[in-house]
């Protein structure tokens, strides 16, 4: 009886520290989205820097490539559309890339550094009003799995401002 009791109790321990330490619902790191530049004339570059940062208590192993591959973005116009996408984004579906890959430790709290993120070469952003954007990452299976989403970040693109005349 004696053994069975410590057998259970010793069970309902690891079990209780391993749901703790592993099966947190806190996601290992957090994304944030910030436009290089806000309001965009149309025609130019829509451009957002990511930030991925450690949000554990642990020190975690990160894998970085190209924003494009990395990172699934969504992009809405005003009226909750996605634009049309870009003849570069159509051709670069399903398409292999030359990999420069790179994986930092990051300590708690510490971030990557800023990935770029030029959205005009996958939608067309051409027309004026105000678009929102996201970004969401994969949470690798060591770090518990699942998807991290970024902020929502709205960027307004309008008509250029012509020059006085002189």
């Amino acid at each position: 009886m004696k053994t069975s009791l410590r057998r259970a109790l010793t069970l309902i321990i690891l079990t209780v520290y391993s749901t703790s330490s592993f099966g947190s619902t806190t996601a290992p790191f957090a994304l944030t989205l910030e436009a290089e530049e806000n309001p965009v004339n149309v025609g130019s570059e829509v451009k957002v820097d990511i930030t991925l940062q450690n949000s554990s208590n642990r020190a975690i192993h990160v894998h970085l490539s190209l924003a494009e591959v990395e990172y699934t973005f969504e992009v809405r116009d005003g009226q909750n559309r996605i634009p049309p996408e870009t003849e570069y984004a159509r051709k670069a579906k399903g398409r292999g890339y030359f990999s420069n890959d790179q994986i930092f430790y990051l300590q708690p709290g510490e971030s990557l550094p800023k990935d770029l993120l030029v959205l005009t070469r996958f939608y067309d952003m051409s027309r004026p009003g105000k678009y929102t954007v996201q970004v969401s990452r994969a949470v690798p299976k060591e770090l518990g799995g699942g998807t991290v989403k970024s902020n929502t970040l709205t960027i307004t693109v309008v008509e250029p401002t012509p020059e006085p005349a002189k």
